[in-house]
């Protein structure tokens, strides 16, 4: 296998495994404050030590990473919420699956983009695993049904408000890569302006639930924050190692992973569910090799 095949899958892997780590956290919401509060930290570190600074060349690369920054603290707020409501097998697929319609959508409306037979049929299998991922929850929905079910059964806005914002910060990371910018201080840039926006979700005190939550999770906060940075770092080294459409169908494996840690962490997904997942990966794929 060559060698940009092997760093995404393992881009893919470790994005899966921070995810699964923030998880399992008790406060979620401050939990993924610090995460990425240190993340920013060793990405600033990597342009400044590692790699010699380069400036933006461009003036709308800089208001392209704010508005990335914007996407990505939302996002990260809503993971939050998200990883409280449902099971990461459940909600890993949605938001990754998900995101990739809406880019898709996005690049039809705004950006010029033709569909083609590929991407129509990679996004009616996304939408189709998502509906029989939620084929329980939309029914009782639908019937009112009082039933009392576990919180991981039932249906959830968090996960579709997710891969939106996903889809946002891919685009306006996309649009800043187009205006020449420098992708580590890119990632920089937007991981500092999104942490307002994360810490406004952490619950009140939000100062002392922080300090908590660094203080009772030390090793695993740190572990979650390397290897979510190196996630993305290692990411950009496949990218450029491999044709785009292939690089980002690599990088939707991780569904697959999050599938294996939902099983790890002993989520009860039930057959449908998983095959919905298996599902969207498919259609993820296909919607981004078409």
């Amino acid at each position: 296998m060559a060698l940009g095949s092997l760093l995404l899958l393992l881009s893919a892997f470790l994005h899966a495994s921070w995810n699964a780590l923030a998880k399992s956290a008790r406060d979620k919401e401050s939990y993924l404050f610090i995460t990425m509060f240190f993340s920013g930290f060793l990405s600033l570190a990597s342009v400044l030590v590692v790699f010699p600074p380069e400036p933006f060349s461009h003036p709308e690369v800089f208001w392209f990473a704010v508005a990335s920054g914007v996407f990505e603290g939302l996002y990260l707020f809503s993971l939050a919420k998200t990883l409280k409501s449902s099971s990461l097998g459940v909600s890993y697929a949605i938001m990754r699956g998900g995101a990739m319609v809406v880019v898709w959508l996005i690049s039809l409306s705004f950006l010029g983009e033709v569909a083609t037979v590929g991407e129509i049929s990679g996004a009616a299998l996304v939408l189709l695993g998502i509906v029989a991922m939620n084929a329980e929850a939309f029914l009782r929905v639908i019937k009112k049904s009082s039933v009392t079910v576990h919180p991981s059964q039932l249906l959830s806005v968090w996960p579709f408000l997710s891969a939106v914002f996903i889809a946002g910060y891919h685009v306006c990371y996309h649009q800043a890569l187009d205006h020449g910018a420098e992708p580590r201080s890119l990632f920089t840039l937007s991981v500092f302006v999104s942490l307002p926006l994360v810490f406004w979700g952490v619950a009140t005190p939000r100062i002392q639930n922080t300090l908590a939550t660094l203080k009772n999770e030390t090793s695993s906060v740190l572990a979650t924050s390397v290897i979510s940075t190196l996630s993305f770092v290692i990411f950009l080294y496949g990218l450029k190692a491999s044709a785009p459409g292939f690089a980002i169908s690599l990088r939707n494996s991780s569904i697959f992973f999050a599938l294996v840690f939902s099983f790890f962490l002993k989520e009860n997904l039930s057959r449908a569910q998983i095959m919905g997942a298996t599902v969207i990966a498919s259609g993820a794929i296909l919607l981004s090799i078409s």
